[in-house]
């Protein structure tokens, strides 16, 4: 998972042909020039469906009509994307593909054709509240759903992978879904020769709460239930929780890629909160440019959970976010949960 990129990596890119993309377009021509990798731009003809009325109902369909209006679609999409290749550097090697389908199955369906490592598109950002995730929902859909590493550009950031200078922030949670997230930030890392990471881990509990926490530890002390500790306060209990959280996080960064995480710059951060609002002002705090976190923040069991997703962040501009899908943990990664669960216990225990 976003392992080392070469000449057999393929990079699947989602284009839709609008002015908006010359930035998405120049962000990945630097990546595949950096890494070797191949690029095949996917343009989706989204399918429409005419009715034509019959009494009181809408019956289907004017399918001669559409296929029609598909073809000459397709021709003109093969038209421009040729042309654009022709533009871009004569040493990259690119495919095009024109597919008639929803933006988000046309993806999938040549990044599982082509065995992908990674598939790119844009996305558009509204600055109303009231229609936050309208312009994302193919971004949205792929992100939630792919089995592949899905990378979200914001249509006016360009990122400039030929430079060494990016710094990463993984948001770890401490369960599975945040360790295969690490794992492929790691793996991105090393194969951009990329020297910075922030670890972040957030506690999702407001202050409110810690302060109530608090209340009880030192009620517990007055009743002999614990031992007493005169210099017991919120910052330290804050402090407790913390140096507990980055020693975990210490265990999973060490664990996960221990050659490579001795050339590494690692930073562990820790934030109390909610996890979607806290990531964003982590990416701003840690001068980040690539975000990369795990399908936790998209699913639960029953669907898509909308206040969990880092929209903020996502748009933040010149930030790539990179969601990593929800695989079965390797050998290696299930000793390394192992590992750090008694700790994991600790912390529960002393949170609660």
């Amino acid at each position: 998972m976003l392992e080392l990129f070469s000449s057999e990596t393929t990079i699947v890119v989602g284009l839709d042909l609008s002015e908006e993309e010359d930035k998405l377009i120049r962000s990945v021509v630097s990546l595949a020039k950096r890494t070797g990798s191949s690029l095949v731009f996917v343009h989706a003809a989204q399918p429409f469906r005419s009715y034509a009325p019959l009494g009181e109902d809408l019956v289907l369909p004017y399918d001669a009509f559409e296929e029609e209006s598909y073809h000459s679609h397709s021709e003109e999409a093969q038209q421009r994307l040729y042309a654009l290749r022709d533009r871009l550097p004569a040493e990259l090697v690119i495919d095009i593909e024109v597919l008639r389908d929803y933006p988000e199955n046309a993806l999938e369906s040549v990044a599982e054709k082509v065995g992908a490592s990674l598939i790119v598109a844009g996305m558009r950002s509204r600055n109303d509240d009231a229609s936050i995730y309208e312009g994302m929902s193919t971004a949205l859909s792929l992100m939630g759903s792919s089995k592949f590493p899905v990378m979200i550009l914001p249509l006016g950031t360009e990122i400039d992978f030929s430079s060494h200078q990016h710094r990463v922030l993984v948001a770890d949670n401490l369960k599975e879904e945040g360790l295969l997230a690490l794992s492929a930030a790691l793996a991105f890392c090393r194969s951009l020769n990329i020297k910075n990471l922030a670890h972040l881990h957030v506690r999702k509990t407001s202050y409110r709460d810690i302060n109530s926490t608090v209340e009880k530890i030192k009620l517990a002390m007055i009743e002999g239930r614990v031992p007493v500790n005169p210099e017991f306060e919120r910052e330290v209990y804050l402090k407790q929780i913390k140096d507990e959280v980055k020693n975990l996080l210490k265990l999973r960064f060490e664990n996960s890629d221990p050659e490579f995480a001795k050339g590494i710059h690692w930073t562990p951060r820790v934030r109390f909160g909610h996890p979607a609002r806290e990531l964003h002002e982590a990416t701003r705090d840690a001068g980040a440019d690539i975000l990369i976190f795990g399908k936790h923040h998209f699913l639960r069991p029953k669907g898509l959970v909308f206040g969990k997703i880092p929209y903020a962040a996502m748009i933040e501009e010149n930030v790539a976010s990179i969601v990593v899908p929800s695989l079965a943990l390797n050998r290696d990664q299930s000793d390394a949960m192992e590992k750090i669960r008694p700790q994991l216990e600790n912390l529960d225990e002393m949170h609660s």
